[in-house]
């Protein structure tokens, strides 16, 4: 028999009696066969990301496991758990009767249709990070290597804005402006690519106010991005980093999303180790591009 697996999990929900249905989800994990040692964290409410707007507040929690199921097998049993208590999928991040979650399993890294771990959005949500940090805070991420409290601390220092790189040759500019558009919180900003070191010394001028905007902005460039194609700005780079707040997370839009070779381009962006989280989307879908957009605004409260 395979060695027990620690795997944490999230669960949610904002439809009828959620306590009762939390409780009762925490129940049916704990009979699932091939899963033991269950603990729970403290049940926490929160405002819902993403979806429609006036949505019920939710009530969250964070389970984690010993199982010596495979990730896929357990993704199969939490499934029939979540049918069970009566989930309907029909629009995504619609209201719910109850969601669980994988975010980790062990320090398994897997990018698929069906599944990715660790969860790509865990770090960027206080609702999800602190009952993490309830029960396992001082454990690593998987890919970060930042324990969670980190993480959590990250989202309370870190600037009010994010970076985005975009690795195709598509442009979501519609997007961003739509999104500005349609939300008088949200600013978008566009800045060049940076060809020398003096033109990244402007760059890093202009990010120093956006660091601390009381609106969110996304801007549709990311300084580190010219790693990609000189090395040698690293230390300029670096020491400019330090004259402003860190950015939220960086955002890399690409039209291959379970591309194996992903980690080895972060690797490029970051040499001398992670300087903030980050998430892979898919810049062909139009309108979950703009649901991700939407919701990176409120993620972090």
């Amino acid at each position: 028999m395979a060695a027990p697996k620690k795997s944490l999990l999230s669960l949610g929900s904002n439809l009828g009696k959620r306590k009762k249905t939390l409780d009762a989800a925490v129940e049916k994990i704990q009979q699932t066969a091939g899963i033991g040692a269950v603990r729970v964290s403290r049940y926490r409410e929160s405002t819902p990301v993403g979806g429609r707007k006036n949505q019920e507040i939710f009530l969250n929690a964070v389970v984690e496991i010993s199982t010596t199921l495979t990730p896929e097998s357990l993704l199969v049993n939490l499934q029939r758990i979540e049918s069970e208590l009566g989930r309907k999928r029909h629009v995504r991040w619609d209201p719910r009767t109850i969601d669980i979650d994988i975010l980790t399993f062990e320090d398994v890294v897997i990018s698929s249709s069906k599944l990715t771990l660790p969860h790509p959005r865990m770090t960027l949500r206080r609702f999800v990070l602190e009952p993490v940090c309830d029960l396992a805070g001082h454990q690593m991420h998987p890919e970060t290597g930042w324990a969670y409290q980190s993480h959590l601390d990250h989202l309370e220092q870190a600037g009010n804005y994010a970076l985005t790189m975009n690795l195709t040759d598509q442009s979501a500019l519609h997007t961003l402006l739509e999104l500005e558009d349609s939300d008088s919180t949200f600013v978008t900003q566009s800045l060049p690519v940076a060809q020398t070191e003096a033109r990244l010394a402007a760059t890093f001028d202009l990010l120093k106010p956006w660091s601390a905007s009381s609106s969110f902005v996304l801007c549709n460039f990311a300084p580190r991005q010219c790693l990609l194609e000189r090395k040698s700005f690293i230390d300029t780079i670096e020491r400019h980093e330090k004259t402003i707040l860190p950015p939220r997370l960086l955002v890399i839009l690409t039209d291959n999303i379970h591309n194996e070779s992903r980690h080895q381009m972060l690797r490029k962006l970051m040499p001398n180790g992670i300087v903030t989280p980050w998430l892979f989307l898919d810049i062909s879908d139009a309108d979950v591009l703009l649901q991700e957009f939407s919701a990176l605004a409120t993620c972090h409260l």
